[in-house]
C-alpha cells in the first residue's frame, strides 16, 4: 500500500458512499486509477463496508463492556458462542487477568440484565465476569490509517 491507497481508504472511512469522481477530485488522481486501486483494495484489504449508527435514535441506549474469565480448554468455544449472540457487537481475546472482552448493546437496563444473566452467564466455560456500563460514548469509529503510519 502506498500513499494513494491510504488516501482512498481514509476517504472511505470518512464517507463510504463517496463517488469515485468526488474521491478522484479530493485525492487529485484520475477516476480510472481510483477505480483500479479500489478493486484491488476490496480484494486484498477492505473486508466490508458498514454503517456507524446513531444508537440513541434506534433506542439502543445502553452499552456495556464485559470482561470475562473463561476455562482455558473452553476458551475458543466461549468466544464462538459469545460471537453468535445478537446483542454482542464485538468480541476480543485479551491478555491479563481476564481472557475475553465483549461489547453488548441493550434498549434498557432490564434488557441488559436479562442478556447478562440468561444468555452470557449461561455460556459453558465462563468462570467469572465483570460488567461495566458505558456512561458516555466519547469516540467510536475506525482509526484512519494515516494516524497509524505517522
Amino acid at each position: 500500500m502506498d500513499e494513494i491507497d491510504l488516501r482512498i481508504i481514509n476517504s472511505l472511512i470518512q464517507n463510504s458512499r463517496i463517488t469515485l469522481s468526488q474521491m478522484s477530485k479530493d485525492i487529485d488522481v484520475p477516476d480510472a486509477t481510483i477505480s483500479n486501486r479500489l478493486k484491488k483494495l476490496e480484494k486484498d484489504v477492505i473486508k466490508q463496508y458498514t454503517l456507524l449508527l446513531d444508537y440513541d435514535k434506534i433506542d439502543l441506549k445502553i452499552t456495556a463492556i464485559i470482561i470475562i474469565q473463561s476455562e482455558s480448554e473452553k476458551h475458543k468455544d466461549v468466544e464462538k458462542e459469545l460471537s453468535n449472540l445478537n446483542n454482542v457487537s464485538e468480541v476480543y481475546s485479551i491478555s491479563g487477568e481476564y481472557d475475553i472482552l465483549i461489547k453488548v448493546w441493550a434498549h434498557s437496563l432490564d434488557e441488559l440484565n436479562n442478556i447478562i444473566n440468561s444468555k452470557i452467564r449461561s455460556v459453558d466455560g465462563i468462570e467469572d465476569l465483570t460488567e461495566m456500563i458505558v456512561m458516555e460514548r466519547v469516540k467510536e469509529g475506525v482509526v484512519p490509517l494515516t494516524e497509524i503510519n505517522e
